[in-house]
């Protein structure tokens, strides 16, 4: 079911304090952020939301892009009334919350980022032939298919769309257009506090990343978490997650 303005679920843990917001990464729901949200119910209201097509939250139009999102999260928490929430998002939910901190600064006190992603990596020479080959490749297929009704675009993604794509379904035109993205102008936006949390054996969204936010933000933090990878920093992860999220709280309370 698709809406332009769906009804967010959320879990909340806490009833006092300063209003978090916890968004979790792309093909997981609230669930996957709710170890370390619990680790801080005593220090605030904490509301771990499914984003749109996950969980139990209807997905957004086809094609829907993180600034979607962004505006359909702002217009959910609007209904809360007026105050500022601090943000934390993992991989795809740093995304948002990046959008969130450029579009709407009104409802932003601060934003997380773990295993943010957003911004496009280095790649080899090799590598960005090979994706130039590859996404030629899939072109010709959907031509091919289109004129004269062959089935060359499936077998095509069978051998070479990636496992989020394959699983992507009714959310694939949004799940293209968000991996194509590159937050560069709204990072540079962003003028609130930023934490960024990132796994040293990170693959999805390595340290790279992070090192590139801190330089795009006018206030941010950056650390390069030792051991632990794109999953497990929010598990394994989750009390070296919290030693720094604290510290970075105590900062934005001192100021």
């Amino acid at each position: 079911m698709t809406a332009q303005h769906p009804k967010w679920h959320y879990e909340q843990v806490g009833s006092d304090g300063p209003s978090f917001v916890w968004l979790h990464g792309w093909g997981q729901d609230g669930a996957s952020m709710s170890r370390l949200a619990d680790l801080f119910k005593a220090e605030g209201q904490h509301r771990i939301y499914d984003q749109p097509g996950f969980g139990k939250t209807d997905r957004l139009l086809d094609g829907a892009g993180t600034e979607d999102y962004a505006d359909a999260l702002a217009l959910e928490l609007e209904k809360l009334g007026p105050q500022q929430h601090i943000f934390v998002g993992h991989s795809f939910g740093g995304r948002v919350s990046v959008q969130m901190a450029a579009r709407h600064p009104g409802l932003v006190k601060a934003i997380i980022l773990i295993g943010g992603a957003g911004l496009q990596r280095r790649r080899s020479l090799a590598f960005r032939l090979r994706a130039l080959m590859l996404k030629t490749l899939g072109r010709l297929a959907r031509l091919s298919d289109k004129l004269f009704g062959t089935s060359f675009r499936d077998a095509y993604v069978a051998r070479y769309g990636s496992a989020d794509y394959k699983s992507a379904g009714a959310l694939r035109p949004t799940f293209v257009k968000v991996v194509n993205e590159n937050l560069v102008r709204e990072a540079k936006a962003v003028r609130c506090p930023a934490l960024l949390i990132y796994g040293s054996d990170d693959t999805e969204a390595p340290p790279e990343i992070g090192r590139k936010y801190e330089q795009l933000m006018p206030i941010a933090r950056f650390t390069e978490v030792k051991g632990f990878n794109h999953w497990d920093i929010l598990t394994r992860g989750a009390y070296q997650c919290q030693a720094l999220i604290k510290s970075f709280l105590k900062d934005l309370r001192d100021d």
